[in-house]
């Protein structure tokens, strides 16, 4: 019952007005489109330069490891990992742990890295100039912070 009268307590524009889902998934998409337009002439896009950076930051020994450092879904990366192989941008390596492959840049994939480097670096400046680099990075640690504690109950 007080499930049915909490329904009827919210209104459309409480959840339009609130809802975090429907606000950070926007931003997300606006985001991710200013981003993809700027890296759009090296062929790639953000989740993809996303990935290269992480494999150049932590090396890591399974698509599972990968998954968790960028809190994707493992199917998801695959996915895009099997893409960015097929580009020659990526390669496989055998880490001696079990089956586990671990994911390392090709030749090719550093230095379209090294261009995507200067148009996300572009696309970033212009960013924090338009939103403001001090309250980017105060949102950027409360982003961290609230990715934490969701982490936590899931």
């Amino acid at each position: 019952m007080s499930d049915a009268l909490n329904a009827d307590l919210i209104s459309p524009l409480d959840i339009g007005k609130t809802c975090a889902a429907l606000y950070s998934r926007v931003f997300s998409r606006l985001v991710t489109r200013h981003y993809n337009n700027k890296l759009a002439e090296t062929g790639l896009r953000i989740t993809q330069f996303s990935i290269l950076n992480a494999i150049k930051l932590y090396p890591p020994n399974s698509i599972n490891e990968l998954a968790e450092l960028l809190g994707m879904e493992r199917t998801s990366l695959q996915r895009t990992v099997e893409k960015l192989i097929s580009k020659g941008l990526l390669q496989t390596k055998p880490t001696g742990n079990k089956r586990s492959l671990g994911l390392s840049l090709t030749a090719e994939g550093e230095e379209i890295y090294s261009e995507a480097l200067i148009k996300w670096e572009e696309a970033h400046k212009e960013f924090t100039d338009l939103v403001g680099e001090d309250d980017w990075a105060e949102t950027t640690r409360k982003l961290r912070r609230y990715s934490q504690k969701l982490q936590k109950t899931l």
